[in-house]
């Protein structure tokens, strides 16, 4: 790896993402729906984009896909896969990694996905 940027860097950074993605969707959900938010908070925090009482709130839909795209990352960490790309197991940079920890694609494979979405827009 020709960067200096280690591995202990990214993970801090995936984990400081995390939080914060979680606390910011529990002071969002909080000004909605306060039971709610507290009930969650029983709950370990990769179960939360699954729990179904949240359905109720589809304005969360867009922080609850950026929830489950870190609970991804960290599974993927926890697994010895994080920084592969997900669709062609390509290894992304480590710069890419600090500045989306969550990513998950290569851009090849980002490009040819989101054009893929795109396509299932129109239908």
């Amino acid at each position: 790896m020709s960067s200096k940027i280690t591995e202990c860097e990214l993970e801090q950074r995936l984990l400081a993402v995390a939080e914060e993605r979680r606390h910011g969707f529990l002071q969002t959900l909080q000004q909605l729906d306060a039971a709610l938010a507290t009930a969650l908070q029983q709950l370990p925090a990769d179960e939360w984009p699954d729990y179904s009482p949240l359905s109720a709130w589809p304005q969360l839909q867009p922080q609850l896909n950026a929830l489950k795209q870190v609970d991804a990352a960290l599974c993927q960490w926890r697994l010895g896969l994080y920084g592969l790309c997900s669709d062609c197991e390509a290894e992304l940079t480590p710069e890419q990694l600090l500045q989306d920890p969550c990513r998950q694609r290569c851009d090849p494979c980002e490009q040819k996905h989101n054009k893929a979405q795109h396509v299932s827009w129109q239908l």
